[in-house]
């Protein structure tokens, strides 16, 4: 952590630790892995009595505008609801700028599902501070989520469709629908190796692919990404679809499912045939 950053948090702290609304919080995120770096930044999570809990929101800004020099963003995740919030801010800190998330659990709702997330591998040893055990009690509970592991053949389906709907973008010169649809099967991807490797209990997809995909299988993702040329996305795409197989066909076999290869060579062998022809009535 960068050392203005740690002031700010530490601001950001004696603040709460004076409102009656706080039970106290715990650390998630980096911190509570031991993953943190000088990279990193705050994933505090707070619990709120539920009776306190849309007024004690509502005051949140002006913690920050206390803690901080400047607060410059105050941004809420689209999926906050009454029983969880999740606000990011940008601060000024000095002649510095830093990232502060701030998670609100409602005390009264532990069963939410982004409530039981935020406690996920969380414990007593987490804690920032407890006014009263009340967050010792609640952690105890182990609240937790489950991983949930992509379906191998839904990822396929997925991205032979959508390989098979770009034949249509491509010959219409449509950038926009081709790079939607590409993002798409990059995400298939994605998914398709997540099916077959991911092990981790916590984090989005691009942490569970840097963490537990083999390089090898990285570097495969990576093609989707090329300039907005249409030559160049034809490239990549064609160089997609077979590295896509090989992934696919591995992880059927590891798992005992048949890879649809039938219907994957028809698409590929068309895609080639359709961009290859001039006349779309052939």
């Amino acid at each position: 952590m960068h050392k203005d950053l740690d002031r700010a948090f530490e601001r950001l702290v004696d603040i709460l630790k004076k409102d009656e609304r706080c039970k106290g919080g715990w650390h998630y995120g980096s911190i509570s892995r031991a993953q943190q770096d000088i990279y990193s930044d705050y994933d505090p999570v707070f619990l709120v009595s539920g009776k306190d809990f849309e007024a004690f929101a509502a005051d949140v800004p002006q913690m920050f505008v206390k803690a901080a020099d400047e607060l410059l963003i105050f941004w809420g995740e689209d999926f906050n609801d009454e029983n969880f919030k999740n606000y990011c801010t940008v601060i000024r800190v000095g002649e510095n700028l830093h990232q502060l998330d701030f998670f609100i659990i409602n005390q009264d709702a532990p069963d939410a599902w982004m409530c039981r997330q935020h406690c996920k591998g969380c414990t007593k040893d987490h804690i920032i501070f407890d006014c009263s055990g009340e967050v010792e009690a609640f952690l105890s509970q182990g609240y937790r989520t489950d991983n949930t592991i992509p379906d191998t053949m839904r990822a396929i389906d997925t991205f032979w469709f959508h390989t098979e709907m770009l034949i249509k973008y491509f010959k219409r010169n449509d950038i926009f629908k081709l790079i939607k649809n590409v993002d798409i099967i990059f995400q298939s991807h994605v998914d398709l190796l997540l099916s077959g490797y991911d092990t981790l209990d916590w984090g989005s997809w691009e942490s569970k692919i840097k963490h537990c995909v083999p390089k090898e299988k990285q570097e495969h993702l990576l093609v989707y990404r090329t300039s907005p040329i249409l030559a160049e996305i034809e490239i990549a795409v064609k160089k997609s679809m077979l590295l896509f197989e090989e992934d696919a066909k591995l992880i059927c076999q590891q798992k005992g499912l048949m890879y649809p290869e039938h219907a994957a060579t028809q698409i590929r062998e068309y895609f080639y045939k359709r961009l290859a022809c001039e006349n779309w009535e052939v």
